[in-house]
């Protein structure tokens, strides 16, 4: 997988998608921070793979 500067894996803009079927968050995503931020970046993340999978999401 393509790496920044940072060595943050390449997502798509505005995305946790890497490429079809690959999603990253937390410190592979924007590099190292909090773990508050780990977690809300999970949970992000967990919403664009379920609406990638089923075609929508109910996850708030």
């Amino acid at each position: 997988m393509e790496t920044t500067q940072r060595n943050t894996i390449v997502t798509q803009p505005n995305s946790f998608q890497v490429k079809d079927k690959y999603f990253t968050a937390g410190d592979c995503h924007r590099g190292q921070s909090l773990v508050v931020w780990a977690i809300h970046e999970g949970k992000e993340c967990a919403k664009e793979v379920d609406a990638y999978l089923m075609g929508y999401t109910n996850m708030e």
